[in-house]
């Protein structure tokens, strides 16, 4: 799923303004609530995407049905094409090729559906593979074992977390950076790349900093709906998505005194 080619920075009010806060002092707390106050709609649209949907769905999910000690089985009931044993490669392999399904199905276009499944393989990946004995020696029950580690209401609300956050932060990069490169020079933004690299690095922290909502309820109802439910269904994952989402921007556009 490769991105299409970025052009400019929409000519809508909302971001003619975040271009003209880049051309100027403006410091990097007020360009980002700017920014997201002007992605809001593409954020919450996001919402929608079948593909957001189904990564939000397996973000869920996978770390319930490493509960069971037939960790393949219960995969292959989430829609994943995955043998009995896998090992990280195998189950990071089966969600890229079921979210791969789910966009061809869907015909979805959305980029933003690119970026979720992307923040949901990486969140995925670098979460297991932090808790394994070594990448290259760990055993199938190793993976299942850290996985399950996910399905309590702390670690999956930390989990969550992490994946609202790399969304956000590379759906803020993905407008911004439509810009950013005209703003590297003399008299401009940035007097190099690297103080360009490290306006990136504070894109990330600020979409961290954010993202510290979901932590305050996605254990919570994590909990709850596994308990009521057993599982998570696909409408289940979109209202989960949507509340996060709304969450988070009403959370950056207020930092701004923008109302939303």
């Amino acid at each position: 799923m490769g991105h299409t080619t970025l052009g400019v920075l929409p000519k809508t009010r909302r971001w003619i303004e975040v271009a003209t806060l880049l051309s100027g002092p403006a410091d990097t707390q007020t360009v980002m609530a700017a920014s997201a106050f002007a992605a809001e709609r593409d954020l919450l649209q996001a919402s929608n995407d079948p593909v957001f949907i189904e990564a939000v769905r397996l973000l869920l999910a996978i770390p319930a049905a490493a509960r069971r000690s037939d960790f393949g089985d219960a995969l292959r009931s989430l829609d994943l094409d995955i043998h009995q044993q896998p090992e990280l490669l195998d189950l990071l392999a089966a969600v890229s090729t079921r979210l791969e399904h789910v966009r061809s199905r869907s015909r979805s276009g959305n980029d933003l559906g690119e970026l979720a499944a992307r923040a949901m393989t990486s969140v995925l990946s670098t979460t297991i593979a932090d808790a394994l004995p070594g990448l290259f020696t760990a055993t199938p029950e190793d993976v299942r074992l850290a996985a399950r580690n996910l399905s309590w209401n702390k670690p999956v609300a930390a989990y969550s977390r992490q994946f609202f956050a790399s969304l956000v932060a590379d759906t803020l990069s993905y407008w911004l950076d439509r810009h950013l490169d005209t703003e590297i020079g003399h008299d401009k933004r940035f007097d190099g790349v690297g103080a360009r690299q490290a306006f990136d690095r504070e894109v990330r922290e600020f979409a961290w900093e954010s993202s510290r909502i979901i932590k305050e309820f996605s254990g919570g109802w994590y909990g709850k709906t596994l308990h009521r439910d057993g599982g998570f269904s696909p409408e289940a994952a979109a209202s989960f998505g949507y509340v996060a989402l709304k969450k988070i921007v009403s959370d950056l556009s207020t930092r701004r005194g923008f109302d939303v």
